[in-house]
Protein backbone atom coordinates (compact mmCIF):
# COMPACT_ATOMS: atom_id res chain seq x y z
CA UNK A 1 0.00 0.00 0.00
CA UNK A 2 1.07 3.56 -0.70
CA UNK A 3 0.32 6.60 1.42
CA UNK A 4 -1.60 9.38 -0.27
CA UNK A 5 1.61 11.43 -0.45
CA UNK A 6 3.62 8.65 -2.09
CA UNK A 7 0.79 7.82 -4.50
CA UNK A 8 0.40 11.51 -5.41
CA UNK A 9 4.12 11.87 -6.00
CA UNK A 10 4.34 8.79 -8.21
CA UNK A 11 1.27 9.88 -10.15
CA UNK A 12 2.47 13.50 -10.38
CA UNK A 13 -0.72 14.94 -8.89
CA UNK A 14 -1.44 16.66 -5.61
CA UNK A 15 -2.92 14.90 -2.61
CA UNK A 16 -5.65 17.55 -2.80
CA UNK A 17 -6.63 16.25 -6.27
CA UNK A 18 -6.69 12.69 -4.93
CA UNK A 19 -9.04 13.75 -2.14
CA UNK A 20 -11.24 15.56 -4.67
CA UNK A 21 -11.38 12.54 -6.96
CA UNK A 22 -12.17 10.35 -3.96
CA UNK A 23 -15.10 12.60 -3.04
CA UNK A 24 -16.26 12.52 -6.68
CA UNK A 25 -16.00 8.72 -6.70
CA UNK A 26 -13.41 8.65 -9.47
CA UNK A 27 -10.52 7.18 -7.52
CA UNK A 28 -11.47 5.72 -4.17
CA UNK A 29 -8.53 4.72 -1.95
CA UNK A 30 -7.96 1.00 -1.48
CA UNK A 31 -8.03 1.57 2.28
CA UNK A 32 -9.04 4.38 4.63
CA UNK A 33 -7.97 4.05 8.25
CA UNK A 34 -11.14 4.31 10.33
CA UNK A 35 -9.38 6.08 13.20
CA UNK A 36 -7.08 8.53 11.44
CA UNK A 37 -8.85 8.87 8.08
CA UNK A 38 -5.52 8.31 6.28
CA UNK A 39 -5.97 7.12 2.74
CA UNK A 40 -3.85 4.34 1.24
CA UNK A 41 -3.69 3.36 -2.40
CA UNK A 42 -2.72 0.14 -4.10
CA UNK A 43 -0.07 0.43 -6.83
CA UNK A 44 -2.54 -1.18 -9.24
CA UNK A 45 -4.63 2.02 -8.99
CA UNK A 46 -1.93 3.98 -10.84
CA UNK A 47 -3.36 2.90 -14.18
CA UNK A 48 -6.74 4.44 -13.32
CA UNK A 49 -4.99 7.56 -12.00
CA UNK A 50 -3.10 7.98 -15.27
CA UNK A 51 -6.32 7.60 -17.26
CA UNK A 52 -8.04 10.24 -15.14
CA UNK A 53 -5.15 12.65 -15.58
CA UNK A 54 -5.01 12.06 -19.35
CA UNK A 55 -8.76 12.53 -19.82
CA UNK A 56 -8.76 15.69 -17.69
CA UNK A 57 -5.86 17.10 -19.75
CA UNK A 58 -7.89 16.43 -22.88
CA UNK A 59 -10.63 18.63 -21.48
CA UNK A 60 -13.14 16.08 -20.24
CA UNK A 61 -15.17 17.06 -17.19
CA UNK A 62 -15.39 14.86 -14.12
CA UNK A 63 -18.78 13.44 -15.12
CA UNK A 64 -17.43 12.48 -18.55
CA UNK A 65 -14.32 10.94 -17.01
CA UNK A 66 -16.45 8.90 -14.63
CA UNK A 67 -18.65 7.66 -17.49
CA UNK A 68 -15.67 6.75 -19.65
CA UNK A 69 -13.93 4.85 -16.86
CA UNK A 70 -16.96 3.19 -15.31
CA UNK A 71 -18.54 2.08 -18.59
CA UNK A 72 -15.29 0.79 -20.04
CA UNK A 73 -15.54 3.06 -23.05
CA UNK A 74 -13.20 1.91 -25.79
CA UNK A 75 -10.65 3.86 -27.78
CA UNK A 76 -13.03 4.32 -30.76
CA UNK A 77 -15.68 5.96 -28.57
CA UNK A 78 -13.08 8.14 -26.85
CA UNK A 79 -11.90 9.30 -30.29
CA UNK A 80 -15.49 10.28 -31.14
CA UNK A 81 -15.83 12.13 -27.82
CA UNK A 82 -12.56 13.95 -28.49
CA UNK A 83 -13.77 15.07 -31.91
CA UNK A 84 -17.01 16.31 -30.33
CA UNK A 85 -15.02 18.13 -27.65
CA UNK A 86 -12.83 19.73 -30.32
CA UNK A 87 -15.89 21.04 -32.15
CA UNK A 88 -17.21 22.49 -28.88
CA UNK A 89 -13.91 24.21 -28.14
CA UNK A 90 -13.63 25.60 -31.67
CA UNK A 91 -17.24 26.86 -31.52
CA UNK A 92 -16.58 28.56 -28.18
CA UNK A 93 -13.38 30.10 -29.52
CA UNK A 94 -15.20 31.52 -32.58
CA UNK A 95 -17.99 32.84 -30.36
CA UNK A 96 -15.51 34.63 -28.14
CA UNK A 97 -13.62 36.06 -31.11
CA UNK A 98 -16.82 37.54 -32.53
CA UNK A 99 -18.22 38.83 -29.26
CA UNK A 100 -15.04 40.51 -27.99
CA UNK A 101 -14.35 43.89 -29.53
CA UNK A 102 -10.78 44.34 -30.71
CA UNK A 103 -8.64 45.86 -28.01
CA UNK A 104 -7.14 49.23 -28.65
CA UNK A 105 -3.76 50.19 -27.45
CA UNK A 106 -4.66 53.70 -26.34
CA UNK A 107 -1.09 54.68 -25.54
CA UNK A 108 -0.03 53.73 -29.07
CA UNK A 109 -3.00 55.59 -30.56
CA UNK A 110 -2.12 58.76 -28.61
CA UNK A 111 1.53 58.52 -29.64
CA UNK A 112 0.64 58.00 -33.31
CA UNK A 113 -1.59 61.09 -33.30
CA UNK A 114 1.25 63.40 -32.20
Amino acid sequence: MLSIGAFAQIGQVTHRMLRHWDTAGLLVPAHVDEHSGYRSYDPSQLERLHRIVALRQLGFGLDDVASILNQGVGADRIAVLLRERRVEVEREHRRREHSTPPSRNTRFARTAQR
